[in-house]
Order: C-alpha cells, then structure tokens, then sequence
C-alpha cells in the first residue's frame, strides 16, 4: 500500500530522440520506464510495467504499475523530446 501510494505520488520523464512532429525515433518501453524509476529510487521490475502499447508520442501518459496482483498503482509518465 505505501508502495503504491509513493508511486502515485510521484511522476518519472522518459526523454528519447524525436522529430519535428513530435514522434519519436524509438518508442519508450517498459524497459525505459523501469529504468526512470529506478533512478527515482524505485526497485520495479520491467515486467511489472503494464503498457497496452510502448509509447511513440511525447506527452503525458499513466501507465499502469502491478505492485502486487491484486493491486496496480497509477504512474503518470512524462515523454519529452531530447
């Protein structure tokens, strides 16, 4: 629960190369987002990390992190262009 909490709390920037239009040359993965928070201080696996889709968009997205299986906390993602 204060896992959860700590991560709804808290927000994570995921900068990858775009173009003009603001797509993306890759797309950010779970692997990406696993990897923000890990710097953030935060020990979730990536498999944990539940995208319906790896993002090619900068924005602002929430995606979905499986704390326990019964329990997801939502984590807002912020893409930018770097």
């Amino acid at each position: 629960e204060e896992l959860k909490n700590k991560l709804e709390e808290s927000s994570v920037v995921v900068e990858k190369k775009a173009g003009a239009d603001g797509k993306l040359f890759g797309s950010v993965t779970s692997g990406d987002i696993a990897d923000a928070l890990s710097e953030k201080g935060f020990d979730i696996d990536k498999k944990k990390v539940e995208l319906s889709d790896n993002l090619k968009t900068q924005g602002v997205y929430t995606v979905n992190i499986r704390v326990f299986p019964e329990m997801v906390a939502k984590l807002k993602v912020e893409v930018k262009p770097q």
